[in-house]
């Protein structure tokens, strides 16, 4: 179980709004899945999945982090696949950063942008746990320890 808080960062969601996590997730239980590259997608998808079949009803935030500074300039048209790729209900839950990210990767721990990470992040912005790759039997059992407990009081 991780004892720190999930480090503050502002996205624009596909539907256009700001978001700010964990500040606009207080009081609820979510999961937060970062990927750096597409690939991580199905990475991501087997936690999220398996979460939502353990806490139905609970939201799963995404955050793709492109740092390039070219693919800023394309941040319209990469927004734009992304909408028509995920459905309209999930919108407000996907929200892209373009730029550096140096700073929350560190807070986070995060080494291998090839991987897919996933964090439950409870009422108070806490990391109850981290997942990375694809969720393997193991990892699940893990997260199911700590979901059983926040996703019952949250």
């Amino acid at each position: 179980m991780y004892k720190k808080k999930f480090p503050k960062i502002e996205v624009k969601t596909l539907s256009g709004k700001r978001l700010v996590l964990p500040d606009d997730a207080e009081g609820r239980v979510v999961l937060i899945g970062v990927a750096f590259v597409r690939e991580a997608q199905s990475m991501l998808d087997s936690w999220m999945d398996h979460f939502e079949e353990l806490c139905q009803g609970k939201e799963v935030y995404e955050l793709p982090i492109i740092e390039s500074d070219l693919w800023k300039i394309f941040s319209g048209f990469i927004d734009r696949g992304m909408r028509s790729g995920i459905p309209e209900e999930k919108h407000d839950l996907v929200g892209t950063h373009y730029g550096d990210a140096s700073e929350f990767k560190e807070k986070l721990g995060i080494v291998d942008t090839d991987l897919g990470y996933v964090f439950l992040v409870d009422e108070e912005g806490n990391i109850k746990f981290r997942g990375e790759g694809h969720a393997d039997e193991e990892g699940k059992k893990e997260m199911l320890k700590q979901v059983k407990d926040v996703c019952e009081q949250g």
